[in-house]
C-alpha cells in the first residue's frame, strides 16, 4: 500500500500513515516521507515504538544525526539522542517547561540543524502540546515596508541572548568554546523548496548585526509580534509513540506550558547536521 501523507491543517503539518520505522522502509517510502517534510514543514509518524538506539538509526533516513551541544542531556548508549524533559537534569528534578518561548533549534550555531526529530516517550494525562509557526507564510504576509527593511539584514544569535525569555542550561567551558556568537540572514532560502522564509529566533537573537540594542529592539519587537499571530500556527496534540519531524529552516516552535507539571513529560530528540543559512 505504501506511505500516505495526510494534511493535518491548512497552515502546515501532515501525518504519514502506513509507516513502521522499526521494521524498515523502502527507498520510495523514504522519498515520500522526505517530500512530506519539504511540502508540509512538520510531519507526524504515529505509533512508533523506538528505543533511543532505534531512533538514532531511523534518523539516518532523513539526514546525518549529530550530537547535542550539552553533554548532560545526551543518552549514553545513543549519544545522538538527547532527553527533553520537564525535569531537566541540571535542576535536580525540579519541574520546568523547557523551550516555552518561540524559537528554532540550533540557530546559535554556524550550521544550525536542518531537521529535528522528537519522539514522545512519556506524556502527561492532558496537554503538553507543541506549537509551530510557518515562517514561509509569515514572510509572505509581511507588510511591504517591514519586508524591505529586513531583506538584507543579518542578526546576531547567541546561546544566551540578552532578549532570551526561556530557561537555558548552563554550559561547561568546553561547550562555551563550541558555541561562539554567530550571525545569520533574517531572510533565508530553503535549499530544497527554493522558497524564502523569515529566519528568526526570539530566544537567541541578541541584536541586528552592526545595529545598537535600541535600534535592534525597535525592529525586532514588531516583527515578532507579527510572526506570532495565530493564523500562522499549528498546534500538535501528542499521542504516545508519535515521532514528529520538523524543518528548522522554515519553522519556529515552542512547548505549551498549560498542563499539570506534577506529571512527567519526556521526549527523545535527534537533530540532523545542518548547513550555513543563505
Amino acid at each position: 500500500m505504501g506511505v500516505e501523507i495526510r494534511s493535518l491543517s491548512d497552515v502546515m503539518a501532515a501525518e504519514a500513515v502506513g509507516v513502521d520505522l522499526k521494521t524498515g522502509i523502502s527507498p520510495s517510502e523514504r522519498g515520500a516521507l522526505r517530500q512530506g517534510i519539504t511540502d508540509h514543514l512538520v510531519l507526524c509518524i504515529r505509533g512508533q515504538d523506538l528505543s533511543p538506539t532505534e531512533l538514532a538509526e531511523a534518523s539516518n533516513l532523513f539526514g546525518k544525526p549529530k550530537t547535542f551541544v550539552l553533554r548532560n542531556d545526551r543518552i549514553e548508549d545513543a549519544p545522538e539522542v538527547s532527553i527533553v524533559s520537564n525535569r531537566p537534569p541540571s535542576l535536580g528534578g525540579k519541574p520546568l517547561v523547557q523551550a516555552k518561548q518561540w524559537h528554532t533549534d540550533d540557530s546559535y550555531l554556524a550550521e544550525p540543524a536542518t531537521l529535528t526529530l522528537l519522539h514522545a516517550v512519556t506524556l502527561p494525562g492532558a496537554g503538553g502540546d507543541t506549537e509551530f509557526i510557518n515562517c514561509y507564510a509569515v514572510l509572505d504576509a509581511l507588510p511591504p515596508d517591514m519586508r524591505s527593511r529586513i531583506d538584507n539584514l543579518r542578526a546576531v544569535h547567541k546561546y544566551l541572548s540578552r532578549r532570551n525569555q526561556s530557561w537555558v542550561a548552563k554550559r561547561s567551558g568546553e561547550e562555551e568554546d563550541e558555541t561562539p556568537d554567530v550571525d545569520h540572514p533574517m531572510v533565508r532560502t530553503h535549499p530544497l523548496s527554493g522558497r524564502q522564509s523569515l529566519y528568526i529566533n526570539p530566544n537567541r537573537i541578541d541584536h541586528i548585526l552592526d545595529w545598537d540594542d535600541q535600534a535592534s529592539d525597535a525592529l525586532l519587537d514588531p516583527l515578532y509580534e507579527f510572526a506570532f499571530q495565530p493564523q500562522f500556527q499549528y498546534r500538535h496534540n501528542w499521542q504516545l509513540g508519535d515521532l514528529v519531524i520538523w524543518d528548522n529552516r522554515c519553522t519556529m516552535h515552542r512547548a505549551n506550558a498549560e498542563y499539570d507539571l506534577t506529571q512527567p513529560r519526556v521526549m527523545h530528540r535527534v537533530m540532523l547536521e545542518g548547513e550555513i543559512p543563505e
